[in-house]
């Protein structure tokens, strides 16, 4: 019996791919088609960490996904560190009435041992999103942030020059390849960029700039680095520090003021996260300052960066 055997001219299997990815307009739009889809197969819930922003003109990225699709919640615990209490998060897991966990690794970095963390989601037929909106590259590394659980989910314009987009993969096509609305697509100028951006090169020059800030909050009175050591492949979204003896907003319009400009994620958290029950959460809350790392900032500012942010230090009064 002859056997057919045939080669073609061009690749046609996806077999090689990186799982299940769809283009949408922003993180939040992904979020909220992973989370429409997933509750019409199955009615339980969602786990949410106890540090979740809201923006006064943006609203909140993590939260708004959740109201809008009215998938039932709770939040579970994390430190000052914004490390999961995985005790109490076991119990949660335990109770049979969540499908997934939300997992943000905030500011681009992990805060625990992410597949340790998912194969306990997993022990309980639990999935696990990641949030990898703070780094589009996952790191620098082969086993990269969004690699770890059934889903993730990236913003294109919080690590380029675009103003929008995002996507997500669904790693075991959990989804059933189901297609995320026209409205929700991505646009061909946001594609565009990032098609024409080294994401390497950012990579790499967030980390350098990382490494250079942060040695300069390591010799500094009154703050103090929100990460300790961070892994040699990761890539912060910026510099996250604490301020202390509540100093942050002084310090942040005086930082203005010079020219350098931080943000405070998250300066104010939903209501809905209980300020007695939550309450390392608000605490970071009200002592976080991110300092700026990102690309565009050149070796040539590094010398007048340092300048101003001890300058800033001094003059609010933190270095007594």
């Amino acid at each position: 019996m002859t056997t057919f055997f045939k080669i073609d001219k061009e690749a046609k299997s996806g077999n090689n791919s990186l799982g299940f990815r769809q283009w949408t307009s922003s993180a939040r739009t992904a979020m909220l088609h992973i989370l429409q889809v997933a509750k019409t197969a199955d009615r339980r819930g969602i786990l949410l960490p106890s540090y979740i922003g809201l923006s006064a003109i943006e609203g909140s990225g993590v939260f708004d996904p959740i109201r809008t699709s009215g998938m039932p919640y709770e939040f579970y615990t994390v430190n000052r560190a914004l490390k999961p209490n995985l005790a109490s998060l076991t119990d949660q897991l335990k109770s049979g009435k969540f499908q997934l966990v939300f997992l943000i690794h905030y500011f681009g970095c992990s805060q625990v041992d992410v597949e340790a963390f998912c194969d306990l989601c997993h022990k309980y037929d639990v999935q696990v999103i990641e949030d990898c909106a703070h780094t589009i590259t996952g790191g620098i590394s082969d086993h990269t942030l969004g690699t770890f659980g059934n889903y993730a989910i990236f913003s294109i314009h919080k690590s380029t020059t675009s103003h929008a987009g995002g996507f997500f993969y669904d790693h075991n096509n959990l989804l059933g390849g189901a297609k995320v609305s026209q409205d929700s697509e991505i646009d061909l100028k946001s594609l565009g960029i990032l098609a024409n951006t080294d994401l390497n090169e950012i990579a790499l020059a967030r980390r350098r700039n990382y490494d250079e800030v942060s040695s300069w909050v390591s010799d500094a009175s009154g703050v103090k680095l929100f990460f300790g050591d961070i892994g040699c492949d990761d890539v912060p979204l910026n510099c996250p520090i604490i301020v202390e003896r509540g100093f942050r907003e002084a310090l942040y319009f005086n930082l203005i003021k010079k020219g350098v400009t931080p943000t405070a994620l998250y300066h104010t958290l939903i209501p809905e996260i209980d300020s007695k029950k939550f309450s390392d959460s608000h605490f970071v809350a009200k002592n976080i300052l991110n300092l700026p790392t990102h690309q565009c900032i050149q070796l040539s500012d590094m010398a007048r960066y340092e300048d101003i942010l001890k300058e800033a230090i001094h003059e609010v009064g933190l270095h007594e």
